[in-house]
């Protein structure tokens, strides 16, 4: 027995450092065999097949050459780099009665990055409001309103982008192309980006429905979605927030806007009870 303990173990450590050298498993993918720049349209010469590990192998890596040649790119790829299907294309055409505006965004107020050209948004509008009660007293709030729907996003910056996930992947033997002749990152992932949105030139109706809230009637605004865009961007205190909406058959959505301070309700002080005359 004691002899054949030994043997067990040594088979256990076989086993476990076979597991451990056992190669990960692999993929073909598509990959850039030259640095390449934003717009370049991909020759079969800028493309070569290479395994890759499966665990960074992005669910839109291009598996195959003829996927990718004919293509521009919408970013900087630099040899090695695993190229991706959102990665390629032009930005999406404008119908005759759209024009196109940028947007800035953050993960917060676009979706962590999800967003790809063809989906449909609307647009919560945060703007500060300051205030003034009947005795005088100023006071600051925010008010919140879902203003604009049914926008088309037309172009998304691929370096804030969720599909740039992937490290940059060199073939063995060729330097790593982390930073173009440009000095463009091709890895890290933006902190922020820029939406491009299609916006229609006709005026929007926002609707402020009070008939759940206070009974009031109803009142509504027209507005160009270009010019309130463009003010959310650029007034100090102001931002938005994209929101994304079914590819079809939306539900229409009102809503009466948000007071921010409206929504503390702090509790009401309770009368004391008083003592009876008989002390009861």
């Amino acid at each position: 027995m004691n002899k054949i303990l030994p043997i067990v173990g040594m088979l256990i450590i076989f086993l476990v450092a076979m597991t451990l050298l056992r190669p990960a498993p692999s993929a073909n993918v598509v990959v850039a065999a030259a640095d390449m720049k934003v717009g370049h349209v991909i020759a079969d010469q800028d493309v070569q097949i290479q395994a890759m590990p499966t665990n960074i192998v992005s669910p839109d890596a291009i598996l195959g050459a003829a996927e990718a040649v004919g293509q521009p790119l919408r970013i900087d790829r630099g040899q090695g780099d695993i190229l991706r299907l959102s990665q390629l294309g032009s930005v999406a055409k404008l119908e005759p009665n759209e024009r196109a505006i940028a947007v800035k965004i953050t993960d917060a107020s676009g979706l962590a990055g999800l967003l790809y050209p063809g989906q449909l948004v609307g647009v919560v509008a945060l703007v500060p409001v300051k205030t003034t009660d009947a005795d005088g007293n100023a006071s600051n709030g925010s008010f919140s309103k879902a203003a604009i729907e049914g926008l088309r996003v037309l172009y998304v910056d691929p370096l804030w982008s969720a599909s740039k996930a992937e490290p940059s992947i060199s073939p063995k033997g060729t330097p790593q192309a982390n930073a173009l002749s440009g000095g463009v990152q091709t890895n890290e992932r933006a902190k922020e980006g820029s939406v491009i949105l299609a916006v229609p030139i006709e005026l929007q109706s926002i609707v402020y429905d009070f008939s759940g809230t206070t009974g009031a009637p109803n009142e509504q605004r027209s507005v160009n979605a270009m010019e309130l865009l463009a003010a959310l961007n650029l007034t100090d205190g102001a931002k938005l927030s994209l929101y994304l909406l079914p590819a079809e058959g939306a539900t229409k959505f009102t809503s009466p806007g948000l007071y921010v301070p409206d929504i503390a309700v702090l509790p009401q002080p309770t009368a004391t009870p008083t003592a009876s005359p008989n002390g009861g």
